[in-house]
């Protein structure tokens, strides 16, 4: 058999794969009653064939009834394993105490036991191997025509079915709690990166709106008496306001998109974070110390995080002429320090300690940076100075 794959291509799918696969694809009930028609038919054809059948042993309307309540009550095995089983071991239990022509191997029993193995759980169906076993031992008993070969059979045939039920119905239970692991790990994953989107829009968002937010009302305070230093002051709201709608663009392009991640900005753009944060008319100082070396991934990330909500929080909250941004790589870290000479938490009066002063917009700027730098596994400290200032330090271990 083939069937089409991808384009120019055939794939030979083998006809056990294809009558399988459209096994599968019927309902339990019309493919339960195929099933208890095949077994009755093979049930019927041993003991027509069984050359050690005594001649007094004869199939009559009883005997025939028996067989087709074994045979039908296999129809619902799936829904209701154990109530069949009963149904079927009573039908059973019956036909092999009276004096009728007996099948090689008792195929409707084997078929409930592995049913009740393989669709309930072992509180129920190790209690119900049990109680087969000594029904079974007492038919066996009854019956004065069974002989070590027969018990021998039934015992193995029944034990066989119980066992491979029970793997199936572990592999089963197992399949499903992997599944719902990888479900949940997926939902982590998607939680984990909306509040990585949520944050990098915070950012973003917290700061080319404070820089336009700050040339704004720069412009407004000289457009009388200095036209050019206000002309000047629009054009970088508008060169920010452009900036922003690119980085808000790429980050909402994350949700659109199949591919995952969008670009994250790296440690080398600091250097441009400053720029913009310059011609919003603050005076920051870059310094790095120690032996520099490429920082990329989270880390790198996060590094700039911290120093772009930092300074964003200075251009909002604090009176500030002047911010230091401290770059220093050290004993297999990197330790970003922001500190300015504003008012610190003086600024926001009814603010508590830093976390007031970091928190931008709606208290999730100093939050974010923590959550960030604890992701990382590094730590970090913020707070006002004695004497005025603020100071974030924020320490990143980088990898060896």
């Amino acid at each position: 058999m083939t069937a089409s794959g991808p384009v120019g291509t055939v794939r030979t799918v083998p006809l056990a794969e294809l009558l399988l696969d459209r096994w599968r694809k019927l309902p339990p009930l019309v493919a339960d009653a195929a099933l208890a028609a095949v077994l009755a038919v093979v049930t019927l054809v041993s003991i027509h064939v069984d050359d050690r059948r005594d001649p007094t042993e004869v199939m009559t309307a009883w005997a025939w009834g028996l067989l087709a309540a074994q045979f039908v009550a296999l129809v619902w095995r799936r829904r209701a394993p154990v109530a069949v089983a009963l149904v079927v071991g009573a039908a059973a239990f019956t036909y092999g105490s009276a004096n009728l022509p007996d099948p090689a191997i008792n195929f409707p029993m084997a078929l409930a036991v592995y049913s009740v193995a393989a669709f309930r759980p072992r509180r129920v169906t190790v209690p119900f191997a049990v109680a087969i076993v000594v029904v079974a031992a007492v038919v066996l008993a009854l019956d004065e025509q069974a002989d070590a070969a027969d018990v021998v059979v039934n015992y193995f045939v029944g034990l066989t079915s119980w066992v491979v039920g029970d793997t199936m119905r572990s592999q089963r239970e197992r399949s499903e709690l992997l599944a719902a692991r990888r479900d949940d790990a997926a939902r982590r994953a998607a939680a984990d990166e909306r509040v990585r989107i949520a944050r990098d829009l915070h950012d973003v968002v917290a700061h080319h709106i404070s820089v336009i937010a700050v040339q704004a009302e720069a412009a407004q305070e000289v457009a009388a008496t200095d036209p050019a230093r206000a002309s000047q002051a629009m054009a970088t709201v508008s060169e920010t306001a452009r900036a922003a709608l690119g980085e808000l663009r790429r980050a909402l392009g994350v949700l659109r998109s199949e591919a995952g991640r969008s670009p994250q900005p790296r440690l080398e753009a600091v250097d441009d974070l400053v720029d913009s944060v310059r011609r919003a008319g603050l005076t920051v100082d870059v310094r790095t110390t120690g032996e520099a070396r490429p920082v990329d991934g989270v880390v790198g990330v996060t590094a700039y995080r911290v120093v772009q909500e930092a300074l964003t929080n200075v251009l909002r909250h604090a009176p500030a002429s002047r911010a230091r941004v401290d770059l220093d790589f050290c004993d297999g870290a990197l330790v970003v320090t922001v500190a300015d000479d504003g008012q610190g938490t003086r600024a926001r009066p009814g603010g508590s300690g830093g976390r007031s002063r970091g928190a931008s917009g709606g208290g999730h700027g100093l939050i974010g940076m923590r959550e960030r730098v604890a992701a990382v596994g590094g730590e970090l400290d913020a707070g006002p100075v004695p004497g005025g200032g603020f100071n974030v330090r924020a320490r990143l271990p980088l990898p060896a």
